[in-house]
C-alpha cells in the first residue's frame, strides 16, 4: 500500500513544486518518506528561479494599466494560498510521512488477520486529473473563442495564468482531495479489520481471548494514529483552506452582483454568430458553476471521512458488551472512549469555521446577504469604479 500511496503522491508533489506550495528540496524516498535534501545546491537555485519568475509576474501585472479591481482579487488569492502553504509546509510534509508509517504498521496487521487493505486506484485518479486537465484546456479554448484578446503580449499572458479557471484553485482542489481521499479509504481498512475480528463468534480455536484483546487494542491504535492524521490536515490545509473559501466566496459575489447589476451591452456586429452570443452570456454562469463545484467537492470529500468515523462508532455500539471476555470488554470501552474524545475534533480551517455540510447553508446565507448590500449600493462610488473598471478591461483586452 505504502508503494501505491508513493506512487500517486509523485505527480501530486510535482504540481505543488511546480506551483510552489511545497519546497523544491523535498524529495520522495525509497521508503516513500518525504526529505529535505538541504545538500543539493540545484533544489535551492529551483526555488529561487521559481520565486523570481513569480513575483516578476506579480509586478508586471501590477504595473499594467488594465490593473483593477479583478486583477487584486486574483492577485491576492494566488499569494494567500501559497503564503499559507508554506507557513504550514512542514505540517503538510508531517501529514505524508504520518501516512507512509501508518501504512508500515497496518501492513502488518492486514498480514496477521488476513485482511486486503485499501488503496486509492491509481486508474481512478488518472481519470479524474485527465478530466480536470481536459476541462482546465477546454475552458481557455471556449475562452479564446467567445473573448478573443485584441493583442496578445505579456500583461494578458500572465493574467491567463493567474485569471480563469484559476490554476491555484485546482492545485488546492487537488492535493487537498487527494489527502483527505486516502485518510477515507484508511478509515474504511479499520472498519474492515473490525468486521473481520470474530468478536462475538464461535471462532475457531486458534483465536484465543488475548489475541482478540491484542488485534482489538492494534486497531484501537491506529485509529488512535489516523485521528490524529486528520488533526495535522487541518493544520496543514486549514490556511490553504481559508484562503480557497473566502476568495471564492468574494468572486462569486462579485460575479453574481455584475451578472445581476450589468445593463446589456449593446447589440454584437452582424458577423458575431448566434451561438457565440448564447456563449458569451452563458460564461458568467459557468465560472460561477465552477467556483461552487470546486467548493462543494472539498465538503463532501472532507464529509465522507467524517462519515467513515461515525460507522466505526455505529460499529462497536453494536457489541454486546456484557457477553464478551473480560480483556476484550475492556478494549472495547477503551475503544469507545477513545472515539468520544477525537469525536470533537473536525476538520476545520485553522479553526475559523468546521468544514462539512452545515457550512453550505451558512455560505448561501452570506451570498445572499451580499448580494442584496452590492445591490442597495450599486450607485455608490466605490461600487461604480468596480463596474466600471472591470468594464473597461473587457473592453480593452477582449474583442466583444
Amino acid at each position: 500500500m505504502t508503494t501505491i500511496f508513493k506512487t500517486t503522491l509523485r505527480p501530486i508533489l510535482i504540481f505543488s513544486q511546480f506551483l510552489g506550495l511545497i519546497n523544491t528540496s523535498y524529495t520522495l524516498q525509497p521508503t516513500g518518506l518525504l526529505v529535505r535534501d538541504p545538500q543539493l545546491s540545484v533544489y535551492s537555485l529551483l526555488e529561487l528561479v521559481r520565486t523570481c519568475l513569480l513575483l516578476a509576474c506579480t509586478y508586471i501585472l501590477y504595473r499594467w494599466q488594465l490593473f483593477t479591481f479583478m486583477e487584486i482579487i486574483l492577485l491576492l488569492k494566488f499569494w494567500c494560498v501559497i503564503i499559507a502553504a508554506r507557513l504550514s509546509e512542514i505540517w503538510i510534509v508531517k501529514l505524508i510521512n504520518g501516512i507512509v508509517e501508518f501504512d508500515q504498521k497496518t501492513a502488518l496487521l492486514s498480514t496477521y488477520l488476513s485482511v486486503q487493505q485499501r488503496s486509492l486506484s491509481k486508474r481512478f485518479l488518472n481519470k479524474i486529473y485527465i478530466l480536470l486537465l481536459v476541462y482546465f484546456i477546454g475552458f481557455e479554448l471556449y475562452h479564446q473563442y467567445i473573448f478573443p484578446l485584441k493583442t496578445i503580449n505579456i500583461h494578458t499572458t500572465i493574467r491567463y495564468f493567474f485569471g480563469a479557471p484559476f490554476i491555484i484553485d485546482f492545485a488546492v482542489l487537488i492535493t487537498s482531495c487527494f489527502f483527505l481521499l486516502n485518510l477515507n479509504i484508511r478509515f474504511q481498512t479499520l472498519i474492515d479489520f473490525l468486521k473481520f475480528l470474530p468478536v462475538e463468534s464461535d471462532y475457531p480455536n486458534e483465536w484465543t481471548n488475548s489475541e482478540l484483546a491484542m488485534s482489538m487494542e492494534n486497531i484501537r491504535l491506529l485509529h488512535s494514529e489516523l485521528s490524529e492524521l486528520l488533526r495535522i490536515f487541518s493544520l496543514g490545509y486549514g490556511p490553504l483552506l481559508l484562503s480557497f473559501f473566502v476568495f471564492n466566496f468574494i468572486n462569486l459575489v462579485f460575479q453574481l452582483f455584475l451578472s445581476i447589476c450589468l445593463r446589456p451591452p449593446p447589440a454584437a456586429p452582424a458577423d458575431v454568430s448566434s451561438l457565440k452570443k448564447v456563449l458569451q452570456n452563458v460564461f458568467p454562469l459557468i465560472l460561477n458553476i465552477q467556483i461552487v463545484i470546486l467548493t462543494m467537492s472539498i465538503i463532501v470529500a472532507v464529509s465522507l471521512v467524517h462519515d467513515k468515523k461515525r460507522k466505526i462508532i455505529s460499529y462497536l455500539r453494536l457489541y454486546r458488551i456484557s457477553n464478551l471476555h473480560a480483556d476484550i470488554k475492556r478494549q472495547v470501552k477503551m475503544f469507545m472512549l477513545q472515539l468520544s474524545f477525537f469525536e470533537l475534533d473536525e476538520i476545520n480551517t485553522y479553526g475559523f469555521f468546521n468544514i462539512n455540510l452545515n457550512i453550505v447553508m451558512s455560505i448561501i446565507v452570506l451570498i445572499i446577504t451580499g448580494i442584496i448590500t452590492l445591490i442597495q449600493m450599486k450607485n455608490h462610488k466605490i461600487i461604480l469604479n468596480m463596474i466600471n473598471s472591470t468594464l473597461t478591461v473587457s473592453a480593452g483586452m477582449f474583442e466583444m
